[in-house]
């Protein structure tokens, strides 16, 4: 294939090197499952979010974090189709592998195209390749008026060539400047019939982690893409009027970069948070009062005869731990006899307004 033309600028260098930092931060934030998957809920549901506003069918954060635990109402089943369908994608690009029978190629793109517009297209229209004669579906697509016509290119080769491109490792190109071509050759090109836009960042999400640049499928593609929505189409057009990528790239990998950024920082700040503290926890109380310092934080206050129900120790051991964290600072006690209860202490409450 032809390489795209493109200059290799400070700009270009300087997000390459803010993305790489933020994926290798990522790798090296150990943080236990249960932690990880509350940030992925998180940022999933943002990601469910910010796709809504990018094909102009915004659902606020509520219904998409319904969406992303599968609680769905029967009632609006048909109206969040396209965000549920979006939900199984990720869980498939979640289990892709290196060993997985699609291999990068326009075949996988067309398996995403098909999971994404299930229920919502005849199936006839699924992962159907437009000929360029054919005006694109612009169901869900916000990009489908900056397509140009190519009508003696042959969608699947052309798209073929570029993923093998990506793929090979012995040229001078990076692997974020491939992903970026592409980017530009789906919104140039627009192969698909219907959902071309969410194909392509799509592809873009499963690319990036076959290839080491997107742990765990973590990184939010569609709020990168959404946070400069316009932008990027305008470095589009100057891109494609001058025939030469630079400025597309740019603005491209300044918009995952500054993700990617993000989500190394917030993962930071868990471990930091959470993890650290409660290694804390661990080496000065026992697990049940680990276990009461959550339930005070999330309730405010305990009983004795709460947490003698709650832990199913005898009423002195009730008294014995929470005597001991009384005398360690963690809570302290109020009120007199039978209305005695135990709230964090100072200390303890600055910590918890801090995290928050």
């Amino acid at each position: 294939m032809e390489i795209p033309k493109y200059t290799i600028t400070n700009l270009i260098l300087n997000y390459i090197v803010k993305y790489e930092l933020a994926i290798q931060a990522i790798k090296q934030t150990v943080i236990p499952s249960p932690l990880l998957s509350e940030e992925r809920e998180k940022i999933r549901a943002e990601e469910i979010d910010k796709l809504g506003e990018l094909i102009a069918y915004p659902i606020g954060y509520s219904k998409a974090l319904t969406v992303q635990r599968g609680q769905v109402t029967p009632s609006y089943k048909n109206k969040l189709r396209i965000f549920t369908n979006f939900k199984n994608t990720q869980d498939f690009i979640d289990t892709y592998t290196a060993k997985s029978k699609l291999k990068p190629s326009i075949e996988l793109s067309s398996h995403l195209n098909k999971l994404a517009m299930k229920g919502l297209v005849d199936d006839w229209d699924l992962a159907k390749l437009k000929t360029f004669s054919e005006k694109p579906n612009e169901i869900y697509d916000t990009w489908f008026k900056m397509r140009d016509y190519y009508p003696h290119i042959d969608s699947a080769s052309h798209f073929n060539e570029i993923f093998e491109w990506i793929k090979d490792g012995k040229d001078s190109n990076h692997k974020l400047i491939k992903f970026a071509a592409l980017t530009y050759e789906f919104i140039d090109k627009a192969p698909y019939f219907v959902g071309n836009q969410i194909t392509a960042i799509l592809t873009l999400e499963i690319l990036a982690k076959q290839y080491g640049y997107n742990p765990d499928n973590l990184l939010p593609f569609f709020k990168s893409i959404n946070n400069i929505s316009q932008d990027l189409l305008d470095a589009f057009k100057i891109s494609k009027s001058k025939r030469d990528l630079t400025t597309f790239i740019e603005a491209f990998l300044y918009a995952i970069s500054l993700t990617a950024i993000d989500v190394s920082r917030e993962l930071k700040d868990t471990y930091t948070k959470k993890v650290k503290k409660q290694g804390a926890l661990e080496i000065s109380l026992n697990p049940r009062q680990i276990k009461v310092m959550d339930y005070i934080t999330l309730n405010h206050k305990i009983t004795r005869s709460k947490y003698t129900k709650m832990m199913g120790v005898s009423f002195m051991t009730s008294y014995r731990d929470l005597q001991e964290m009384v005398d360690k600072g963690y809570i302290k006690q109020k009120g007199q006899g039978r209305g005695t209860f135990y709230v964090l202490s100072k200390e303890q409450e600055d910590i918890v307004l801090e995290i928050e």
